[in-house]
């Protein structure tokens, strides 16, 4: 079982946007983030089982992961881990010295995820998805609301 990550370079197929759909329930923010940004696909044997969506932010030196998910069937195998790798290679190697996570302030896994990488927390954006989304969200039996802003500082490989 061979892992392979690489750029989606034809158009996002229903396998790619129920893996995107499962870290944000939001399909109008998705497709403003996929004209925005790039979209890697981690593969299996020719299955996408995990997607890394990355945008420039408004910082001139700053990258956003703004979607980042593996499948249910293929989580707990490192491939999230090698995702968040990759998106810290690609940053530094087009420049970046910050790379930029955002996520719920009740994913509890994931704020644990990222903080073990490297990541910061730098603020907390209060009702952001009370706001921004139709439907309330809830996670770990905690009505989401906040959004949770984590930033990791890269290093140049020169």
């Amino acid at each position: 079982m061979t892992l392979k990550i690489q750029k989606v370079t034809t158009n996002v197929t229903p396998a790619h946007f129920e893996l995107l759909l499962e870290a944000d329930p939001s399909k109008e923010l998705l497709d403003r983030y996929l004209q925005e940004g790039v979209l890697f696909e981690a593969v299996i044997e020719k299955i996408p089982v995990g997607v890394l969506l990355l945008t420039k932010t408004e910082e001139p030196n700053e990258i956003e992961i703004k979607n980042i998910a593996v499948s249910d069937q293929h989580q707990h195998q490192g491939i999230g881990s090698d995702l968040l790798q990759f998106a810290k290679d690609y940053a530094t190697e087009q420049g970046f010295s910050k790379l930029k996570v955002c996520t719920g302030s009740t994913s509890i896994g994931q704020l644990y995820f990222y903080q073990k990488f490297g990541f910061r927390m730098s603020h907390i954006e209060p009702d952001f998805f009370v706001v921004n989304y139709d439907e309330p969200i809830y996670e770990n039996g905690i009505h989401l609301k906040d959004l949770v802003h984590l930033n990791l500082t890269l290093t140049s490989k020169k």
